[in-house]
């Protein structure tokens, strides 16, 4: 068996209106799909998220990575992940060639399960059929007035069932922030989980400390990612002095970075994400990591993917989940989105591979550019 074929597609899939968050705002969501094709008649699809441009990791695939795989056996997945992250270890290791690595390795694993004609978390080694999921919100939103809108928004998750809610912190000052955090407890009550998100913002110990001072007793299940992800000393230091559980790792690269921060003993949970990290691959290492030191994984978005790895490793609790198209989109080009079950839960397709049927039509309406490799001619 070789692969025939890497077709890659970047699509730009403008948002309703522009949404923020503690350092950014958006006007769009760039992807890149990746389909990997078989002289079997299988396709593997991988897929990962760009906030600028998809272009460069487009380019990755493209030019240096999709040229490696042309021939090879799409069966031998640690064969290839080592062929693609060692022989561009001088330009690669972390960002678009790891991202790039990432799709690629989806698109494998997603070809594989087809081949065994079992959904991927059955090929893995299935632990549950269901996983929680929160969902994912509390952004800062243009031309709306902050409180309400939260208020809405936050009212919307309970009357569907969700029994885990996220917001975002870190633009306003600590006292409006505490509002929102307090606003956001008194709505969902005593028994939903509530979970803050700073993407970052603070590069100050002591700033980020007093929020943390000001909102612990609003029983916050983790703090993602308040300062930095290389500031690992800043978190021990964060760790120490605030009783609320810190996470990061969104923008992890590999098992060994995510072993320094196991390692520094003052994350309670790790936040992997298989587009980002090295793909399925490099998020059950990590995962495996982590488990043998009592840290709990809840992956970051793309829940298509992560509720399949959910579903397989006991380390992972919660799977993120956006509600709508405001803040994500790229159920827009599918076919098949998921949606919330009765319990609260994400249950995956009972489907071969990864269970994704794209919408095609869609797909060309956002498509900026298309490519395909074959043979190690660029087309």
């Amino acid at each position: 068996m070789k692969i025939t074929n890497v077709i890659t597609q970047w699509v730009r899939i403008p948002l309703k209106k522009p949404v923020g968050f503690s350092i950014k705002t958006l006007n769009y969501r760039e992807y890149l799909l990746v389909r990997i094709q078989s002289d079997e008649g299988f396709e593997g699809v991988g897929f990962c998220l760009q906030d600028t441009s998809a272009k460069p990791v487009k380019s990755v695939v493209d030019e240096l990575l999709a040229p490696m795989i042309i021939g090879e056996d799409p069966r031998d997945i640690s064969k290839l992940w080592d062929k693609m992250y060692f022989q561009t270890v001088r330009s690669g290791r972390r960002g678009n060639v790891l991202v790039a690595i990432s799709a690629i390795d989806i698109a494998l694993w997603d070809h594989q399960a087809k081949l065994a004609k079992m959904p991927l978390y059955k090929l893995l080694g299935s632990y549950r059929d269901e996983v929680p999921c929160y969902a994912s919100g509390g952004y800062y939103y243009e031309g709306k007035e902050i409180f309400s809108k939260l208020e809405e928004e936050i009212q919307g998750y309970m009357d569907q069932g969700y029994k885990a809610v996220k917001i975002k912190v870190g633009r306003l000052n600590a006292i409006e922030e505490e509002k929102r955090v307090k606003l956001t407890r008194e709505l969902i009550g005593p028994d939903v989980k509530l979970m803050i998100d700073a993407n970052q913002s603070y590069l100050d110990v002591n700033e980020c400390l007093e929020l943390c001072r000001r909102i612990e007793k609003y029983d916050i299940l983790f703090f993602e990612e308040p300062l930095p992800m290389d500031m690992i000393e800043g978190f021990n230091r964060l760790n120490n002095q605030t009783p609320i559980p810190l996470a990061t790792g969104e923008v992890g690269a590999t098992r060994w970075e995510f072993q320094e921060l196991i390692r520094s003993g003052s994350l309670n949970y790790l936040q992997p994400d298989a587009t980002q990290c090295g793909g399925v691959s490099e998020f059950i290492k990590i995962s495996t990591l982590a488990g043998t030191q009592g840290v709990t994984i809840a992956p970051h978005y793309f829940w298509d993917i992560h509720v399949q790895l959910a579903c397989a490793l006991r380390e992972v609790v919660y799977v993120e989940k956006f509600v709508g198209n405001d803040v994500t989109n790229f159920d827009l080009i599918m076919s098949n989105p998921y949606k919330l079950s009765t319990n609260g839960t994400l249950i995956p397709p009972n489907k071969a591979g990864l269970g994704i049927t794209w919408d095609e039509e869609a797909i060309q309406s956002y498509l900026i550019e298309e490519n395909t490799v074959n043979n190690k001619v660029f087309i």
